[in-house]
């Protein structure tokens, strides 16, 4: 998934980094974690099953850089050298990242030109490719408790009901 784009980036100077947080479904195989050494052998597991060439960074068992960056599942982050956050995405998609990196090279180049250029905040909805098969698997490997504590997160979302974003306003209806 990002391991290629990881190798197409690196000699642009980017490092990609995976940080092992927690387990996003835990159950009876990939339970929540109890001590750090368990963590630990978690997410060597995961690095073996998932394939993952990146170095693993693995968060204390409090999680602590998991709650200061959002403490979502699958969040993706582009920090700058000096520590700012450039980017911050809820969930990992790897063409969206891509147009990201893409852009900062296009910002490095317009600098390196003599272009002033300064930063500002900017929002806009992502979407991505939803493979429900690949992510029952997932559940799979973590237990059946991992597949039945899913299903009820998913009836109790159904019955709330449009969830807002972050950016969404209500508008008055338009004039005819």
């Amino acid at each position: 998934m990002l391991e290629p784009m990881a190798r197409e980036y690196e000699p642009e100077g980017f490092a990609f980094l995976f940080v092992y947080t927690r387990e996003a479904h835990p159950g009876e195989h990939y339970g929540p974690h109890r001590t750090m050494e368990q963590k630990l052998a978690h997410a060597r597991t995961f690095k073996e099953r998932a394939q993952v060439q990146r170095p693993i960074l693995v968060d204390d068992l409090v999680g602590t850089g998991h709650i200061r960056y959002g403490a979502l599942p699958n969040m993706r982050y582009v920090i700058g050298r000096g520590g700012r956050v450039l980017f911050r995405s809820d969930w990992t998609d790897p063409p969206t990242l891509a147009a990201f990196l893409k852009y900062l090279l296009e910002i490095r180049e317009r600098r390196r030109l003599g272009e002033r250029l300064v930063g500002f905040y900017a929002e806009w909805m992502g979407y991505r490719t939803v493979d429900a098969e690949k992510f029952q698997q997932g559940l799979e490997v973590a237990g059946p408790q991992a597949l039945g504590d899913f299903a009820r997160t998913m009836q109790r979302w159904t019955s709330q009901g449009k969830i807002k974003s972050r950016i969404e306003v209500d508008l008055p209806p338009p004039q005819e």
